[in-house]
């Protein structure tokens, strides 16, 4: 209940402040003393458009003196200095770092601001992303992998050497540095500034065949924090078809969206700059027109199962269409080269004769549409199950599960793993088969593979550019039998 109450003076606060987002981004002074001994100033400014209820809540803290006298209580190198915790006044030190359960929580606020260099982030408990209170830290180091799970609300304008002093201080097993770091914080003014226009770069005015792969690049602006992209199907822009914020990067802004409706419809696009508080004004205005659309399955339906082994594939003609390329591979949805069974373009006709499939078989298939000019972008794609026959039996299909070495290992980026699920009845029954990735905490990374798949053997490529180097563990579930092998990325 005493913190609902506390809460509520929150949002009332907030409220008494909502001007904030309107006049600027408040500015603090952040004042440093180790064991009594003054080591420098830092200025930090916060974002009340981005996480308006985190701004209320630290300035009322501030008000009261609340963090005066609050100490660094962890400080790691290469991540993070954290503080505020009100414990670390007068409490012993084992106690640092767990909080007063008594104190108002915040509710989280993410937004597309990414935990960059100097980004000022809410600490709250692991397991409740709504826990946050009077705790702090600031980015020592680019941490983008915070987005998503923490609230990003202020950042460092000046004293980035002094955050690096306190990062670097001799420090105990829990980064709790030998010395006290004690902060004194004052709110000192408000940083009013618009901030600038951003250049579009593309995609060029009336460009046509617009897709999902298509980017959308401009310019970075000075002191923004994120830039929201709008897109209309008028020139004022009444008529929004998209709206939607995308994070600062190193470089120009590099933008894709997640829909737009294809069909050779004609669209506006404009982007403009948010510093935190303020929004500057909008770029110019471009237009594109989108690609001809792919045409819609029809038959068989997604995910049947019987499915004789001679079908039918039927779909819908598409407004415009030369012709269509149709592309299959069975097992599971990866349309490598290499593991199409059907590759079939300049089809003129909306219907395909398959004969021969096997049986109890998955296959995925999936048709584009072809123009003189271009081709569109991949229908969704299609899955089912051919009819099971039973008394089938294969000699070739494996009878035991097998693992193999992933190839090439080391590796960088990509690797293959080849898997057999094996033979187990005479009937060529589908099994649960999992293959997931992990680190070496035993932490799940990212799951490879989560089908049913009949005995038979596999091969799956594994993409690792977005991992860090490193060892892994991958583990092969199928059925009642699992295998686990090491393989190792060197970037």
């Amino acid at each position: 209940m005493k913190k609902a109450i506390l809460l509520l003076a929150v949002l009332i606060l907030m409220t008494s402040n909502i001007s904030f987002a309107q006049e600027g981004r408040p500015q603090y002074k952040i004042r440093n003393e180790r064991a009594g001994e003054y080591i420098g100033d830092i200025i930090i400014e916060l974002f009340p458009y981005v996480a308006p209820l985190h701004v209320a809540n630290f300035d009322s803290l501030v008000s009261i003196s609340f963090y005066d006298s609050t100490a660094w209580h962890r400080v790691v190198p290469d991540f993070v200095i954290q503080g505020g915790d009100p414990n670390s006044k007068h409490g012993p030190r084992d106690t640092w770092g767990y909080g007063d359960s008594t104190q108002a929580t915040v509710p989280a606020e993410f937004s597309k601001v990414s935990h960059l260099t100097g980004i000022i982030g809410a600490a709250r408990e692991l397991d409740d992303i709504n826990s946050a209170s009077s705790q702090f830290y600031i980015n020592t180091f680019d941490n983008p992998f915070l987005d998503g799970d923490y609230t990003a609300y202020g950042i460092v304008v000046e004293g980035m050497d002094v955050a690096y002093d306190i990062e670097s201080s001799p420090r105990d097993a829990i980064d709790n540095p030998h010395e006290k770091i004690e902060m004194f914080i004052t709110r000192i003014g408000l940083n009013e500034s618009i901030p600038g226009i951003p250049e579009l770069i593309s995609p060029d005015d009336n460009v046509t065949a617009f897709t999902l792969d298509t980017n959308f690049v401009w310019t970075p602006v000075e002191d923004a924090v994120l830039y929201m992209l709008e897109i209309a199907r008028d020139t004022a822009f009444t008529d929004i078809a998209l709206r939607d914020s995308f994070e600062v990067m190193n470089g120009n802004i590099v933008a894709k969206i997640r829909e737009i409706e294809l069909g050779e419809k004609k669209f506006f696009w404009r982007v403009r700059a948010n510093n935190g508080a303020k929004f500057g004004e909008y770029s110019e205005i471009r237009r594109f027109t989108t690609s001809i659309a792919p045409p819609v399955l029809l038959f068989p339906p997604d995910s049947s199962t019987g499915v004789t082994i001679n079908p039918l594939l039927l779909w819908e003609e598409a407004e415009g269409a030369n012709s269509y390329r149709l592309q299959m591979v069975k097992a599971f949805p990866t349309f490598d080269p290499l593991r199409l069974i059907v590759d079939e373009a300049g089809l003129t006709s909306t219907e395909f004769q398959l004969n021969g499939l096997e049986n109890n078989r998955r296959y995925y298939w999936r048709v584009l549409t072809e123009t003189d000019d271009y081709d569109s972008p991949y229908s969704p794609v299609y899955m089912f199950t051919t009819e099971d026959i039973s008394d089938f039996e294969d000699e070739n299909l494996p009878q035991e599960i097998s693992l193999e070495q992933n190839y090439p290992n080391p590796f960088n980026p990509n690797t293959k793993i080849k898997f057999s699920i094996p033979s187990v009845t005479k009937i060529t029954q589908s099994v649960s088969t999992k293959l997931v990735l992990y680190d070496l905490l035993g932490q799940e990374v990212k799951t490879i593979l989560n089908e049913k798949l009949v005995p038979g053997i596999y091969e799956v490529e594994v993409d690792g550019s977005n991992l860090p180097s490193g060892v892994y563990l991958y583990k092969l579930t199928s059925g009642n039998y699992s295998q686990t092998k090491k393989m190792v990325l060197i970037k």
